[in-house]
């Protein structure tokens, strides 16, 4: 005569990894194993664990997550100290271009090795400097 059973809990139905028969087992039993890890045996008698707990998984991504901010931080750092160095660049060329301005402001001509005295120094940078002329259009604006 079959034995009957009662049963009010919830179960979790599941395969053995070995032999693949289905099984059930409590569904709060099956939780704590998933989420702690621990052991628990098929109706064949195999030995069943989950490979990675549920703790391990959050672990994992908590790792990822800090590497990722590291990174965002990082890359911000080097974004604000480019931003930095173009910053203090554009200074020092403001200051270059404003002293050749004064130079040929003076009448003196900025081209290295040249250096002498016009009263149009345009005129002579133009004239006899082509290229440097067209490398620094910046110091001849008025």
């Amino acid at each position: 005569m079959p034995k009957t059973l009662s049963f009010t809990g919830t179960l979790t139905i599941t395969h053995c990894g070995v032999c693949q028969i289905p099984h059930a087992i409590p569904a709060e039993m099956y939780d704590d194993r998933l989420a702690n890890g621990g052991e628990w045996h098929c109706p064949n008698g195999h030995k069943l664990h989950f490979i990675t707990t549920r703790a391990d998984e959050l672990e994992r991504e908590a790792a990822a997550a800090k590497r990722q901010l590291t990174l965002a931080r990082a890359s911000r750092d080097a974004a604000r100290d480019q931003a930095a160095a173009a910053h203090r660049s554009a200074i020092a060329y403001k200051g270059h271009v404003t002293r050749l301005r004064n130079r040929i402001a003076n009448g003196v001509c900025p081209v290295a090795g040249c250096r002498r005295h016009f009263e149009n120094v345009q005129a002579h940078i133009t004239g006899q400097h082509p290229e440097w002329a067209a490398e620094h259009p910046e110091a001849l604006e008025q």
